[in-house]
């Protein structure tokens, strides 16, 4: 029962907010993440992120061929303008049994084709017994209106059950919007190291995206373009 109010709060939340939008994008993803100790395993999923001058809400569906099926959303409220944005977020998470929910500050500084993006953020599983603080950073460059390719590199520090554990992620990725149709691909990269216990794991993630309120660089200066930046990974 409680992923069917979650799922239809945020089907709720999408129709809200998508009429107030100024861009945006929905949209299906495919990935595989591989695990020292645990193998690798197939997921895919759906998203959509709706937003305009002062806010943003990203949604996400996905499953597993490892884990339950799980449903994520998260809200935005900033101040933005030509030259930087500035603002607070809180996102949740839920899975069978496992709920998470983050909250912090974010921020971004427009430099011609070149954004520089952080976010810093505390976190909290109660079903887990986990919490745990960090920060995650992005650098989007468009080499065209069109074209975005990025690196990221974020920390987090955990207390699993009194378990402490420090986790780096970095990776990169990319976005092409065609010219004919409003569709666009992405391909990412990402891994996880924690210190600890010294398991990594990598990520490929592939997505199909129809895209409205203009090109990628639109969307990154007057759209949704933070959903990269809540996650704290637990």
């Amino acid at each position: 029962m409680k992923k069917v109010f979650f799922g239809a709060a945020a089907v709720a939340l999408m129709t809200a907010t998508s009429a107030h939008a100024e861009g945006g994008y929905v949209g299906g993803v495919y990935g595989n993440t591989d695990v020292d100790v645990l193998g690798d395993s197939d997921f895919y999923g759906a998203e959509a992120a709706f937003g305009g001058a002062n806010f943003e809400v990203d949604l996400g569906l996905s499953d597993s061929d490892a884990s339950d099926s799980a449903y994520s959303i998260a809200g935005h409220l900033f101040s933005r303008d030509d030259s930087h944005l500035f603002g607070g977020f809180v996102s949740l998470s839920d899975s069978d049994g496992s709920t998470s929910w983050t909250g912090g500050v974010e921020g971004n500084l427009y430099l011609d084709n070149l954004t520089l993006a952080g976010a810093v953020g505390y976190g909290s599983n109660s079903d887990l017994d986990t919490d745990g603080y960090g920060i995650n950073t992005q650098a989007r460059i468009f080499p065209t209106e069109n074209f975005r390719l990025q690196g990221n590199l974020g920390w987090t520090s955990l207390d699993i059950a009194g378990f402490d554990e420090d986790v780096i992620t970095y990776g990169v990725g990319g976005e092409f919007q065609l010219s004919a149709v409003p569709i666009s691909l992405t391909l990412d990269w990402n891994k996880a190291d924690a210190d600890t216990t010294g398991i990594s794991a990598d990520t490929v993630t592939f997505g199909v995206r129809y895209n409205f309120g203009g090109t990628l660089r639109d969307r990154d200066r007057t759209g949704p373009s933070q959903a990269g930046l809540t996650g704290l990974g637990f």
